[in-house]
């Protein structure tokens, strides 16, 4: 029986900002191998509920309703609220695996010891995802790996642990806010590698624009082919602030103009659009576009090698 419970739950995630609902009896509650072994937990699992329902039943259905009852230690509501359900190992993540994070490897089917778990309130098959929901999931991320020794990219999605039978957390294209996920599937799962990269991203200083003058003038770029389409928001010099794949025509960069629109206003910055993306550099994403489009690369030293 593992013996270590994650009784300080609920003050690691207030510290942090967040709200905060404590569900009778969850510092004791766990699976029916008890709390964690040794040094874990290891992961934080990010999954959806696919539910449409009002939070209070979405928690009595992971603390008492599921005949796998507690099936996640936390529930984050569609308002960014978190319910603090279980101190102990849960029964979440079921046959998966093996999975790498920084403290080695989880074994094949054995993510429910390893991990603290999070089940998101949302539908999963397009049920759009509030911007608050978003700023909480990675919130309450980075308060689990700095309260217990993780790294900010020891996240875990249920799809990656279990890719022939899991899909959450989705839809990438539903997501609000200027982060927004690439798709891996016609499902919409989120892009692991951009869930981390934008946990490591809060997890540290954001990145700051350089100023060309008395005043900093924020661009935002967009570029669309017949392949995806683009939004990059940068300063003055032509530094990347943010650069997000949206998809062929997808209602997601105008709701990606929008927020970015609002940031600049929020920060004073002058605000232009431009189709030209020629001269931008530094991205702060890395890696290849979805759906194996090598001619467009991005790096951290430069911009993308060609576009059509």
């Amino acid at each position: 029986m593992g013996a270590r419970y994650l009784t300080d739950l609920a003050e690691v995630l207030r510290d942090s900002g967040l709200s905060v609902v404590e569900v009778d009896g969850w510092e004791d509650r766990a699976r029916s191998s008890g709390g964690f072994d040794g040094d874990r937990p290891w992961a934080i699992m990010w999954h959806h509920t696919a539910s449409d329902t009002s939070p209070q039943n979405d928690v009595n259905y992971i603390c008492h309703g599921s005949p796998d009852a507690p099936i996640s230690n936390l529930y984050l509501a569609r308002d960014g609220q978190v319910w603090v359900c279980a101190g102990g190992a849960t029964n979440t993540n079921g046959k998966g695996g093996p999975t790498n994070v920084s403290r080695g490897t989880v074994p094949l089917d054995s993510m429910n010891t390893y991990a603290v778990s999070i089940e998101a309130g949302n539908n999963g098959v397009g049920e759009p995802w509030p911007e608050e929901q978003i700023n909480a999931y990675f919130a309450v991320n980075n308060a689990l790996a700095a309260a217990y020794g993780l790294a900010a990219t020891d996240c875990v999605s249920h799809h990656e642990w279990a890719k022939d039978r899991k899909i959450d957390p989705a839809v990438a294209t539903s997501v609000y806010g200027p982060w927004m996920p690439r798709s891996l599937n016609s499902s919409g799962t989120w892009s692991l590698d951009d869930i981390r990269s934008e946990a490591a991203r809060r997890a540290g200083s954001p990145p700051t624009p350089t100023p060309g003058g008395d005043d900093v003038q924020v661009r935002l770029l967009i570029l669309t082919d017949s392949d995806a389409q683009f939004i990059a928001q940068t300063d003055d010099e032509g530094q990347a602030l943010y650069v997000t794949w949206a998809g062929p025509g997808s209602p997601s960069v105008d709701r990606a103009v929008a927020a970015h629109r609002a940031e600049a206003a929020r920060k004073g910055y002058d605000f232009e659009q431009e189709g030209d993306i020629a001269g931008l550099f530094n991205c702060v994403r890395i890696g290849e576009l979805p759906y194996g489009d090598s001619r467009h690369v991005w790096t951290e030293a430069d911009f993308w090698k060609s576009v059509t």
